[in-house]
């Protein structure tokens, strides 16, 4: 018991942020909710696909070699995901923001679905993929956590950074509306992020980082860049004409 509770909380901030947007949203000009709403759902697919499929799958193998003292096993996992990881949330953070128009347009645009709640739509996917990559490590590195049963550091992180995400909203729903809240919730991952690189160690973390995949990584994300750069300047070509 004294670790379920603390791993409930943990793994239940992310819902409670949801609903705390929502309600927020509801104060906000008409159509913020479903902005919101939408937006969050296209941010969850690669989350679900990627971050969290990979650490519930590499958590019994981590939890098995922390309890045998083989830590270096442990970190050699750790490695291989967070490499994964890096280079699939990168490809859908980069396609995101930059296709933001385009995926909401595809997905969503048609009835009542004007095209002015597309751009708005965008705006707001636009802020909720900008917390994609740390909402996703931090995703992986709490497992470490979990594995190491630390589940209150990992509860108390994950607080902190919910208090986080509800100050930057309410300094950022008037100003900004639905898109402030949006970017609150990437302000509140990158929080959770950072706290729990703290937890795990930053001595572990540059460990993990530290090889010739990033500078791979830095010519990958250039590329994506400038290849979604020519994709959307192509799909507005087709839309326009």
């Amino acid at each position: 018991y004294n670790s379920f509770f603390p791993a409930i909380l943990g793994n239940s901030t992310a819902q409670i942020s949801a609903f705390l947007d929502t309600w927020l949203a509801s104060f906000l000009a008409g159509g913020s909710i479903s902005y919101l709403y939408y937006s969050n759902r296209i941010l969850q697919l690669p989350l679900a696909l990627f971050a969290i499929a990979t650490s519930v799958a590499i958590f019994p193998k981590i939890a098995k070699y922390l309890k045998n003292g083989d830590e270096k096993r442990a970190q050699r996992i750790m490695k291989k995901s967070f490499w994964f990881l890096a280079y699939f949330l990168s490809f859908s953070t980069v396609g995101g923001i930059m296709l933001s128009n385009e995926i909401i347009w595809l997905l969503f645009e048609r009835g009542e679905f004007t095209r002015s709640d597309t751009i708005n739509s965008a705006l707001v996917l636009s802020m909720y993929m900008i917390g994609l990559m740390p909402y996703g490590f931090a995703k992986l590195f709490s497992m470490f956590l979990y594995a190491s049963h630390r589940h209150s550091k990992a509860s108390k992180i994950a607080t902190i950074a919910l208090l986080g995400n509800i100050i930057a909203s309410l300094l950022l729903m008037k100003p900004l509306g639905a898109t402030g809240l949006a970017l609150a919730g990437s302000i509140g991952g990158w929080t959770l992020f950072i706290l729990t690189i703290k937890q795990v160690g930053f001595k572990r973390f540059i460990e993990i980082i530290k090889s010739k995949n990033s500078l791979h990584f830095i010519t990958i994300m250039i590329f994506l860049g400038t290849a979604f750069s020519y994709l959307n300047k192509f799909i507005l070509v087709f839309i326009r004409g």
